[in-house]
C-alpha cells in the first residue's frame, strides 16, 4: 500500500526466529529482516524464552503474497485498516493494522510509530521489551476452547504464538509444514538507538490452526509495548497499552475469543465519521477517529474560534445543539455518524 509521508517499519519474523542483534540494542537506516525461513536459535541460557531445536519453515504463501513487510501487493489497495492513537502520559505513538484472507492463510499486517525508542533483547521475553502484541481468534470462535492466540512481534525481529489454555498460556510448538513466515523493516537503526518506526507483516497457514478454508472473520485485539532496558537488560520501563482497553472498553477483555477487533475479508469493520464545520470553530472526536464501532459511545469535543460560538450541531439530521454541555457532546454509535456544525 502506498503512504504519504514516512515508512512506518517492522515485519515479524518466522515463528521463534530470533534477530542477528546484540543482545541489547535500540532500533537509524532503512533495515529490512526476513523472510526468514532458517529457525536461529541462541544458546539456550541465552534465549529462554524462545522455542528449542532448529526449525525450517516449508511454507508456502499464497502467489499474490510476498512476506517483505512492505506493503505493495495489489491486495492491499484500498483495504480497510484499524487506526488506533496511543495516549499514555507524556508518551504518543499509532498503531496501524489490517489482514488479509488468502487461500492457504492469513496476512496481518501492522505500522507503528512510538515516541519511544525501539529496544531490542536476546534474553528479554518477547512481551517484555518493543513489541507488537495482540490476542487472535477466528469469528466463529464461541469459547476459549474453540482457539485463542496471543500473537507477538518485537522490533528485534523475534515472534512467538501461544495458545490460551485452561491452565494458561502455552507456547505454540508448529510442525515445519505450518510455521508462520514473517518480515521486519525498521527505519532507524537498531544498533544505535534511532528507531521509533516499525513495520510488521507476516502469513499464517490455516494449517496451524487446524483449518482448511479461508474465515468469514477474525478477531484481533492490538497491543503496542514500549519499552526501556539498562545496560544489563534489566526493564526500567515498560508500557502495554491495549486499545480496546484505553479507547474501546466494550472490547477491552484479554483471551475471550469475541472481545477483539473484528476483519473481514476487506479489513478493518466499523462505522465511518464524517464531521465538517463551517464558520469558525471545529469539532473532534475524543482520540481524533474517524470511525467507530456500533454499539460504543462517541464523545466529541467542540471548539469555537476566538470571538465565535457555536450556533449549531447536526448529528444525522439531527439538531443535537442543546446537547452541548461545556464543549462537549456523545453520540451512540449505531452506523455512521455524520456531524455538520456551525458557528457564529
Amino acid at each position: 500500500m502506498k503512504r504519504k509521508g514516512k515508512i512506518f517499519a517492522l515485519v515479524v519474523s518466522a515463528v521463534a526466529a530470533v534477530a542477528a542483534c546484540g543482545a541489547l540494542t535500540a532500533c537509524g537506516k532503512l533495515q529490512a529482516d526476513g523472510p526468514e525461513y532458517e529457525y536461529k536459535m541462541a544458546p539456550s541460557d541465552k534465549a529462554p524464552y524462545e522455542f528449542t531445536g532448529n526449525v525450517t519453515s516449508t511454507v508456502v504463501p499464497d502467489a499474490e503474497i510476498t512476506i517483505d513487510g512492505k506493503f505493495e501487493e495489489g491486495f492491499y489497495e484500498g483495504r480497510k485498516w484499524f487506526k488506533g492513537k496511543k495516549i499514555e502520559g507524556s508518551e504518543t505513538g499509532t498503531l496501524e493494522m489490517t489482514t488479509y484472507f488468502a487461500e492457504t492463510g492469513i496476512v496481518v499486517a501492522a505500522r507503528i510509530e512510538d515516541s519511544r525508542l525501539a529496544y531490542h533483547s536476546n534474553t528479554v521475553a518477547t512481551g517484555n521489551i518493543t513489541c507488537f502484541n495482540g490476542y487472535f481468534a477466528f469469528g466463529d470462535a464461541k469459547m476459549q476452547t474453540d482457539g485463542v492466540y496471543e500473537v507477538e512481534c518485537t522490533a528485534g525481529n523475534r515472534f512467538k504464538i501461544s495458545q490460551f489454555t485452561p491452565t494458561g498460556l502455552k507456547v505454540l510448538v508448529t510442525d515445519v509444514d505450518k510455521t508462520p513466515i514473517s518480515a521486519v523493516v525498521r527505519e532507524g537503526d537498531i544498533l544505535k538507538g534511532e528507531c521509533y518506526n516499525y513495520q510488521v507483516e507476516y502469513f499464517m497457514p490455516y494449517s496451524l490452526f487446524g483449518r482448511k478454508t479461508r474465515p468469514q472473520s477474525v478477531f484481533f485485539n492490538p497491543t503496542m509495548i514500549s519499552s526501556t532496558l539498562d545496560d544489563y537488560g534489566t526493564v526500567l520501563v515498560r508500557t502495554w497499552y491495549n486499545f480496546g482497553y484505553n479507547q474501546t472498553p466494550t472490547i477491552s477483555s484479554w483471551g475471550n475469543p469475541d472481545q477483539g477487533y473484528v476483519f473481514d475479508k476487506d479489513g478493518f469493520i466499523s462505522n465511518k465519521i464524517t464531521i465538517s464545520a463551517a464558520g469558525g470553530g471545529k469539532v473532534t472526536q475524543q482520540y481524533g477517529y474517524e470511525w467507530c464501532l456500533t454499539g460504543d459511545k462517541v464523545n466529541f469535543y467542540v471548539v469555537p474560534d476566538n470571538g465565535k460560538e457555536l450556533k449549531s450541531v447536526i448529528v444525522n439530521g439531527v439538531d443535537r445543539t442543546e446537547s452541548v454541555k461545556n464543549g462537549q457532546f456523545s453520540v451512540n454509535c449505531n452506523g455512521d455518524i455524520e456531524i455538520v456544525a456551525e458557528f457564529e
